[in-house]
């Protein structure tokens, strides 16, 4: 009676560590992702789709509907009638964007994002908006953790062959995280790789069994974050749209929602965005970015990360240069000269390496009912956009010609003060 009372205490238990463990070590998936989960993690924002790699995995293997990563940051979240997302539904085109990025994701957080993603960039296109509110010389890495998974860092360790100068510049990178340095077992793997050491046989034994027991984590949980914004923003949006796909229409109808959505002010914000982020600071925030300087930064050396796993994977990339909402740069102080220098900057660092893909619209921040915000494109912005995004993916994938030069990852390039005449010379 004895062993039979110990057992009902502790056998439910016993049974219970058991099948929890055969369940995260069993050979097959335990995820089923649907078309209609798919369309919702596409316009989600969610931190788990960036982190996470079922859903993402899910997406860019879709035979039904091909999906394309769109890289970015807070402008994604716009979703207003020209966003992307409307355009390719509406018309029904032959992709569709996968957002990927909110606010507080930069080079850094893509470029462990994209080492769950791998298969979705070989020899495939993406999208990639750049901000230059990234390029600052301190802080750049405040969200980090918001967006880090170490399901991130075990795909990265899982895929080096051999040690690479962004390999070691990464995981330097990863080893100011707290996450990472505050982890016995991810710091001492990582502190390999910054020592230019390769992993060992048993290293890799380890890592293989975590990563197994994290995928299934993933696999159980990727659908339990709900995003209603497909139903609440994208199908609302798409009513707006005229009938054909052609570039007046469009301009037409932006101008037109553009001009009665920006009646509250004069700087070309949206309503909403300037009662409830502007107005009551307005005062405050005149010459506020004076100093504001986007030259130097380690911005530009986490962008090189990205760029040198754009060309391991050869993918055929777009860029979209953002830019400022002039009126509103006026009025805080930001300096023109200071900003087309790091413009000019991030140009230099794509073409010198073929990366040839680049609509730059830092200069068209002035036209009306471009900008949605201060820093966001919107309506006419999006249809400037279009006319590169929609020839771009329609005509499809492209052979890449890129030639990673390794001195963009150093201290030198990241401090340069660009002038036409030392951008030229870096070599």
């Amino acid at each position: 009676m004895k062993k039979r009372g110990l057992w009902w205490v502790f056998g439910p238990v016993l049974v219970a560590f058991i099948l929890i463990g055969a369940l995260f070590l069993a050979p097959f998936s335990l995820n089923h992702t649907t078309q209609k989960n798919i369309q919702d993690a596409s316009v989600s924002f969610s931190k788990d789709v960036v982190k996470g790699q079922t859903i993402k995995t899910a997406a860019f293997s879709d035979k039904q509907m091909r999906y394309v990563p769109f890289f970015g940051s807070s402008e994604l979240l716009r979703l207003d009638t020209m966003h992307p997302t409307m355009l390719a539904e509406k018309y029904d085109r032959n992709y569709r964007p996968f957002l990927l990025g909110q606010a507080g994701t930069e080079s850094l957080t893509h470029y462990l994002s994209m080492q769950e993603m791998q298969p979705a960039l070989h020899k495939k296109q993406a999208v990639f908006v750049v901000s230059q509110q990234w390029f600052t010389k301190k802080q750049s890495k405040l969200a980090f953790s918001e967006f880090y998974s170490p399901l991130q860092t075990l795909n990265w360790l899982k895929s080096i062959q051999h040690i690479t100068p962004t390999d070691r510049y990464i995981a330097h990178e990863l080893l100011q995280e707290a996450r990472i340095k505050n982890s016995p077992f991810y710091a001492n793997l990582v502190t390999k790789i910054s020592g230019n050491k390769l992993l060992s046989t048993h290293d890799k034994k380890i890592i293989a069994l975590r990563y197994h027991t994290l995928l299934r984590e993933d696999q159980l949980f990727s659908n339990v974050t709900v995003s209603n914004n497909w139903n609440k923003k994208v199908i609302p949006a798409m009513k707006h749209l005229p009938e054909q796909d052609d570039e007046y229409s469009l301009l037409h109808e932006a101008t037109r929602i553009g001009k009665a959505q920006t009646t509250n002010n004069s700087f070309g914000i949206k309503n909403s965005f300037y009662k409830y982020r502007v107005k009551n600071n307005v005062k405050k925030l005149a010459n506020s970015q004076k100093q504001f300087d986007y030259r130097q930064s380690e911005e530009y050396a986490d962008f090189q990360a990205v760029l040198s796993e754009f060309a391991k994977q050869h993918t055929d990339v777009l860029f979209v240069i953002q830019p400022v909402n002039q009126k509103w740069a006026n009025y805080t102080g930001l300096n023109k000269e200071m900003y087309y220098q790091s413009v000019n900057k991030v140009k230099q660092q794509l073409t010198s390496q073929g990366f040839n893909n680049i609509a730059d619209f830092s200069h068209e921040g002035n036209k009306k009912y471009f900008m949605q915000d201060t820093i966001h494109m919107g309506w006419n912005g999006w249809v400037a956009a279009d006319r590169h995004i929609k020839p771009f993916l329609t005509d499809g994938y492209q052979s890449t010609n890129y030639h990673i030069n390794d001195r963009y990852l150093t201290r030198e390039w990241q401090n340069l003060i660009p002038t036409d005449d030392n951008l030229s010379e870096f070599k």
